[in-house]
């Protein structure tokens, strides 16, 4: 009766074996290797693989095709070309494990294999594991694999890596061996950054002369890809015209002809012209028309420092605030909220580069300090801070185009004090102090749901107030703070991969209040507060690279300064930079200038 009286309590249950999918995995895959039901022999290279048709059919579509459907092969044994034996042993392995070690000796065949069979998973893992490793010395080989098998997203990277690197990029062996084709797409790339556009004209030059017999038939088509106008017309001259390569060409003749009518020209296309032939020719590329210059903001004094004339130069002050917010967002510079004499502030102030002058803005609904302010998708948030009274939890939304601020959905606990940073299509909160505690927990924004989570993220080792933090390669660093009376020099950073914090090397010294911003992978750590209770004008240099720190040129004098990196037009840079440049003496420009090839060089 009992047992009756269940079944009508409860008509079905449903039970599940959580280890079920492992087990079969690890039988299957045990007999594949004693050949137990295997009904099918792949032969690589030789090598003889046996294997369930079934299995290969159920993870691969290139294997689905082979043995299913009217084309469908019956043979015992398949020979399979154009991978390596060493590339299928290991991609059988995933496929009858669900995991595989990629390493630098056979990430190459894994990729071929895996683009050949169709694996998806692990193409996309061999592009993450080659992306992390590009380099000058792999770049070109990169690039011309993943234009091989159609992989767009290894391709824009390697692409953006040799613009980025061009000069050192085509120093490479591998360039002399590029098709005419890859290098007219390069010359006519507005992306590539140059120290000045002769640059590439010398590129080209080298190109040539390593097959001139063949190549000298490329040189004219492609010499009209550089923009001859934007060379210096002294190299013009005494460089170009009497080259014999342009002496000797009718063809050529008539493009430096038309090129010197630009030089010479009294009237100059303006730079908004859309950039369609003839006018490109007249417009520099991106990386000659700004240049990168790291800009802070400490009380109401704004300086910029640039690496070519390795001296900081004052620009517009603004008016008087401490602990505000400060972030680029397309050629502006915003500073928002701060205090003054103890007031919290709700006002917003605009740089325009292109003017020297500071904008007033709308302000904040909310006056606030210490706050994190960032931009992602074209819109400004100033995340959390002080109101004078207690750390508060409040988010605002700036949209510039209307110029108005907006409340948007506030985070789960107060934070006065955070780290606040973007990476993909979300915005990080990562510590802090509530009032009472100091937080380890981190919250995630995301703008298109208006929702704060918690828990998803790991909390941070090491709980701290007034830190730094900077996003490189899809890591989150935080840096230095403080927690109580203990002030730290500790780095930490968060791998959203893998959502797990590690300590990476420390800076020199404790500080906190810093400015921070990162050029191509370095994070530059300005001022701050240290130990002592003393402002520092120390800037140091981290390198994600080697996980080293190292000090380069100091701050104008000592602050607790608000930074960030910006474009500023080469004009204004001419128009602020003295006859006699204060200099402070370190090495802050070698560590730009490095970057800065990125940006390019005055003519």
């Amino acid at each position: 009766m009992a047992f009756d009286a269940v079944f009508k309590r409860e008509t079905c249950m449903r039970f599940v074996d959580e280890t079920h999918n492992t087990y079969i995995l690890k039988r299957i895959a045990r007999m594949r290797v004693h050949s137990v039901l295997t009904d099918v022999v792949l032969v690589v290279e030789g090598r003889e693989f046996p294997a369930h048709r079934n299995v290969l059919a159920a993870n691969s579509d290139y294997f689905m095709a082979m043995f299913s459907g009217h084309m469908a092969t019956t043979s015992d044994k398949v020979s399979v070309k154009e991978i390596t034996a060493t590339a299928m042993e290991i991609l059988l392995d995933f496929i009858y494990r669900g995991d595989i070690l990629i390493t630098e000796e056979n990430v190459e065949d894994v990729f071929c294999g895996s683009c050949l069979l169709l694996l998806e998973f692990v193409t996309q893992s061999c592009c993450k594991f080659i992306q992390d490793r590009l380099a000058l010395s792999n770049c070109w080989g990169i690039r011309a694999l993943s234009d091989k098998f159609n992989c767009n997203d290894l391709m824009n990277r390697a692409t953006t890596f040799i613009e980025e690197n061009f000069v050192e990029a085509a120093n490479c062996e591998e360039f002399l061996m590029l098709p005419a084709s890859d290098l007219g797409d390069l010359l006519i790339d507005d992306e590539i950054v140059i120290a000045r556009e002769q640059d590439l004209y010398e590129l080209l030059l080298k190109w040539v002369e390593h097959n001139r017999e063949v190549r000298v038939n490329y040189f004219p088509s492609l010499l009209e890809k550089i923009r001859l106008p934007q060379v210096n017309p002294e190299y013009f001259e005494e460089i170009i015209s009497t080259d014999d390569l342009v002496i000797e060409n009718p063809e050529v003749q008539e493009i430096i002809s038309k090129a010197r009518q630009y030089i010479y020209s009294p009237t100059k296309l303006d730079e908004s012209v859309t950039e369609t032939e003839p006018f490109k020719w007249q417009i520099p590329r991106r990386c000659l028309r700004t240049v990168s210059v790291l800009l802070t903001v400490a009380g109401p004094t704004c300086a910029i420092y640039e690496a070519e004339s390795d001296a900081w130069h004052n620009i517009s002050r603004l008016s008087t605030r401490h602990c505000a917010g400060l972030e680029s967002m397309g050629k502006f510079v915003y500073v928002v909220g701060g205090s003054k004499e103890w007031k919290r502030m709700n006002t917003c102030e605009r740089y325009d580069p292109d003017l020297n002058a500071w904008n007033i803005m709308a302000p904040m609904n909310v006056p606030r300090s210490n706050i994190g302010l960032v931009a992602l998708n074209g819109l400004l948030y100033a995340v959390g801070g002080y109101d004078g009274k207690s750390p508060i939890r409040t988010v605002e939304c700036y949209d510039p185009k209307i110029d108005e601020w907006r409340f948007v959905a506030s985070m789960n606990n107060q934070r006065d004090g955070a780290c606040v940073v973007t990476e993909g299509h979300c915005i990080y909160v990562i510590s802090g102090y509530d009032g009472n505690n100091y937080l380890s927990s981190v919250e995630m924004y995301d703008p298109g749901t208006d929702v704060w989570s918690s828990g998803a993220v790991a909390p941070i080792i090491e709980r701290r107030e007034d830190a730094m933090a900077a996003v490189v390669d899809n890591k989150i660093y935080v840096i230095g703070g403080y927690h109580g009376n203990t002030f730290m020099p500790t780095c930490e950073a968060l791998d959203l991969d893998d959502n797990e914090w590690n300590f990476k090397a420390s800076l020199s010294a404790p500080r906190y209040q810093a400015g921070v911003a990162v050029l191509n992978r370095k994070i530059f750590v300005c001022g701050g507060w240290t130990g002592n209770g003393l402002a520092t004008s120390s800037v140091e240099c981290y390198d994600v690279t080697t996980n080293t720190w190292s000090m380069v040129r100091s701050l104008p004098t000592p602050a607790a300064a608000r930074t960030a990196f910006c474009n500023f037009p080469r004009k204004m840079i001419e128009k602020l930079i003295p006859e006699e440049p204060q200099k402070s003496g370190s090495n802050l420009a070698q560590q730009m200038k490095h970057s800065l090839s990125k940006q390019g060089q005055p003519s």
